[in-house]
C-alpha cells in the first residue's frame, strides 16, 4: 500500500513537471534570398497584413509595426510586431495588457484613469496563434519557411557553410 501510494505521487509530481507552456512569443523563418530582399518580403508580408509600419531601418535589419489592440473576454490587449533580419527571420510579438486598477472606484471622480498598462512577456496561446497564423501563411507566399526544429536548422546551416 504504502509502495503504491508513493509511486502514485512520483508519477503525479513527474506529469506536473512537464506539464506544456505555450511557446514565447517568437516565430523564426528561413529564407533562401539575399538579406536585403528578405527584409524588403518581411515589410511586404506586414503591409500585406494591414499593419502600419512605425519603424523600418535598412542598416540594422529592424522593422517594428505601430500598435494594434486585441480583445480577449474582457481583457484588452495591445501589440506590436518587431522583425529583425539576419541569418534568419525573426518575427516578436512586443504586448501590453491593460489592468483595471483596485481603486478605481475612488478615483472615478478625479479624472484619474482606472486602468493601468503592464508590459507583458506572453499572450494567451490563442491570441498568439490569431497574430502568427496569418504571418506565416503570408510569409510562407515569400517562399519562407517557418522553422520549427531550430537545432536542425543550425545543424544545416554549419553543415553549408563548410561545403
Amino acid at each position: 500500500m504504502i509502495f503504491a501510494r508513493s509511486v502514485c505521487l512520483i508519477i503525479l509530481s513527474v506529469q506536473f513537471s512537464f506539464c506544456p507552456t505555450p511557446p514565447r512569443m517568437v516565430r523564426s523563418f528561413q529564407y533562401k534570398t539575399t538579406q536585403i530582399k528578405a527584409m524588403e518580403n518581411s515589410r511586404k508580408v506586414l503591409e500585406n497584413l494591414g499593419y502600419e509600419i512605425e519603424f523600418y531601418t535598412k542598416e540594422s535589419f529592424l522593422i517594428k509595426t505601430s500598435i494594434s489592440p486585441v480583445k480577449k473576454d474582457i481583457r484588452r490587449y495591445d501589440y506590436a510586431i518587431a522583425v529583425i533580419v539576419e541569418d534568419y527571420v525573426q518575427v516578436f510579438i512586443i504586448a501590453q495588457k491593460h489592468v483595471f486598477k483596485r481603486g478605481s472606484e475612488l478615483s472615478i471622480g478625479g479624472g484619474k484613469s482606472i486602468t493601468d498598462v503592464d508590459a507583458v512577456d506572453w499572450l494567451p496561446y490563442s491570441l498568439q496563434q490569431k497574430i502568427f497564423w496569418p504571418l506565416v501563411d503570408e510569409f510562407s507566399k515569400f517562399n519562407m519557411k517557418i522553422i520549427q526544429d531550430f537545432s536542425e536548422f543550425q545543424f544545416n546551416q554549419i553543415k553549408s557553410k563548410k561545403a
